[in-house]
């Protein structure tokens, strides 16, 4: 198996999407991953435990899109790189981004150990479920590095065009994690802390199964961990294009954080259900996020080898491809939502909620598939100042307030309400960042 791909080269539809396919298994797998622990959780434990692990998982995530917008940036400068075929860059980008993600990974399992209970308490999370999120929060902090170490190896991977390796190791770890579940929530019945032992130890396989194929992988160039230097100007272009979207991958998810503890306010099954459908919603989302990951790399590819016209023309078919799958989901979760939650749980109460807030919600699998495939394309272009930006802003000036407004002045608001507010600032994001596209095609600004 080839360990890198050129994307300048070949068929655009038949590269994207072999390129991007790997991207949907592996995020397919990621998502299954988190939902093995709700799912497991949800049959051997009561709702205080669901909710526990719901919120928790939901922090976590939050510092995973942080990780991940920073591992963006090393797929952005080595697709670059290895497009203009510049292989001694690659070698000190890699090396860079090891010293500097270590250094972030003890930080922030630090921050995460030392104020947890602020960060629970922040989140409303329901007295019933506090301990046990707890106990989930600080055990899966202590295996932060990690996360860090496999999203910084697939980074590598993806931007020397390899998506299906990074596939591989996930899948690992997700069957990993399921087998530990069940024995450790079901058997052992350990709940939530069970849970977060089983997520840490898979999350380890993955990241031994990435250091081998690194260092046995025929590439053409050699990774020597002995041999890890630090280049003070590679940090800075790391930071200068991840910084960006780890302030939006942070701040964005911080505003569902928000939606959720207006959710925790509602009640115990107002609260499981939305952590239900947020670990549906992964699933929902994975085919415009996949593409637009995919989107990624092979923009910086070919704009490394000054090929803008086809670059373009990977966004526009990574929209189309991407809508047809928004559109599949928006009609199922219209007309049968609860055949969607009762994968999670079989609480007749969480149910409801749960289809309460996906009537409304699922407008936005029709509108999220442009703003992830053009953020996708400006993160290759690297103009991921604006993208981030913008995201931020009909987050923080749409989602939030309208959020608030319609769960607070509507004295019987349910999560339906709630699920208003996302498809409304994603409408917001989208005509922003159409226009900046057009204004850097328009100034060839590419």
């Amino acid at each position: 198996m080839a360990t890198e791909k050129d994307l300048t080269q070949g068929n655009l539809v038949t590269t994207l999407l072999m390129f991007a396919l790997p991207y949907i298994g592996a995020n397919f797998l990621q998502a299954l991953y988190g939902a093995a622990d709700l799912i497991i959780v949800g049959k051997y434990c009561d709702s205080s435990v669901v909710s526990a692990v719901a919120t928790g998982s939901q922090l976590l995530q939050t510092l995973i899109f942080f990780i991940t917008g920073l591992t963006v940036s090393a797929t952005v400068l080595i697709g670059k790189a290895f497009g203009a075929k510049q292989y001694a860059d690659i070698i000190k980008i890699i090396n860079t981004m090891t010293i500097c993600f270590i250094l972030a990974a003890f930080v922030l399992s630090s921050i995460i150990i030392l104020f947890d209970n602020e960060l629970l308490s922040l989140l409303q999370t329901p007295q019933e479920a506090f301990k046990s999120a707890q106990e989930y929060v600080f055990v899966c902090a202590l295996g932060l590095v990690f996360i860090f170490a496999y999203n910084a190896i697939s980074a590598v991977l993806r931007g020397l065009g390899n998506s299906i390796m990074p596939m591989y190791f996930v899948a690992v770890s997700c069957l990993m994690n399921i087998i530990l579940d069940i024995y450790l929530v079901g058997k052992l019945g350990m709940g939530a802390q069970g849970a977060a032992v089983a997520t840490v130890i898979s999350q380890a396989a993955s990241v031994i199964a990435g250091i081998v194929y690194l260092r046995k992988g025929n590439f053409v160039f050699k990774f020597k961990l002995s041999a890890i230097k630090f280049d003070l100007q590679t940090a800075k272009d790391l930071f200068k294009i991840g910084l960006p979207l780890s302030l939006q991958d942070t701040l964005i998810p911080l505003s569902f954080l928000f939606l959720f503890s207006l959710a925790n306010s509602m009640g115990l099954y107002a609260s499981a259900a939305y952590g239900s459908v947020v670990r549906l919603n992964a699933f929902m989302m994975l085919p415009a996020g996949s593409f637009s990951m995919a989107l990624t790399a092979l923009t910086a590819q070919n704009l490394g080898a000054g090929n803008t016209a086809r670059a373009v023309k990977a966004l526009k078919l990574s929209i189309m491809f991407a809508f047809t799958f928004g559109l599949i989901f928006f009609i199922w979760q219209q007309t049968a939502p609860d055949s969607a939650i009762a994968i999670f749980t079989t609480d007749k109460n969480v149910l409801i909620e749960g289809e309460h807030y996906l009537k409304s919600f699922s407008f936005d699998y029709l509108i999220v598939p442009f703003v992830f495939c053009m953020n996708g394309f400006l993160f290759g272009c690297g103009k991921t100042a604006f993208a981030a930006a913008n995201s931020i802003f009909s987050a923080f000036a749409v989602r939030i307030p309208l959020a608030f407004i319609l769960c607070t002045t509507i004295s019987s608001a349910t999560l339906f309400h709630l699920g208003i507010a996302p498809p409304c600032a994603s409408i917001v994001t989208t005509m922003s960042a159409l226009g900046y596209l057009f204004y850097l095609s328009k100034h060839n600004k590419f």
